[in-house]
């Protein structure tokens, strides 16, 4: 294996996975050991299962990206584990997100469709304007993420950059 984690940059939450003979403790052990010592920018913390690397309180803001961590038995050889990672926002922000793409989808089409029925029987067109409402709603977190993700581009490569290096340090990957 590389000495590099390999990254999908078409994918909206970059995401690997590693291979690693380490004991699920034994990994957790060395992030959070990493992350206590070595770390002035990032905190989170790592247990057998799950773990979560962000930016400390004070750089952190809604684009601030962290880092998913799962811990897993390799189904194919059980004395190995599977660690994978995905690079994203909080979760809080994809439900914003989502939360505004269904109310957006949902306006422009309720007022787009009532809008066009009376713009066709001449009755008026009110309902028509209303649809640049859901239009805002969509385009808006839309735009916003292309933002918020050339912003945090560097605190991904902070993020990536942690953890290629306590993979490489530990030993997972060479």
């Amino acid at each position: 294996m590389k000495n590099e984690i390999l990254i999908n940059t078409i994918r909206t939450r970059p995401r690997f996975k590693v291979v690693s003979g380490m004991s699920a403790q034994g990994f957790s052990d060395k992030v959070n050991l990493h992350l206590k010592n070595r770390s002035r920018v990032l905190s989170g913390y790592c247990n057998t299962e799950v773990g979560r690397i962000s930016m400390i309180q004070d750089q952190d803001k809604y684009w601030a990206p962290q880092l998913e961590l799962r811990i897993e038995k390799n189904p194919d050889n059980p004395s190995q584990i599977e660690i994978r990672g995905i690079f994203g926002p909080r979760n809080s922000v994809w439900t914003l997100f989502m939360f505004s793409y269904g109310l957006g989808g949902a306006i422009l089409l309720t007022t787009g469709l009532y809008g066009w029925i009376e713009v066709a029987l001449d009755i008026g067109n009110f309902w028509v304007w209303t649809n640049l409402i859901g239009l805002i709603l969509i385009i808006g977190p839309y735009v916003s993420s292309f933002v918020g993700k050339r912003i945090a581009r560097n605190h991904v490569d902070l993020l990536r950059a942690f953890i290629e290096r306590v993979l490489v340090e530990e030993k997972v990957i060479s």
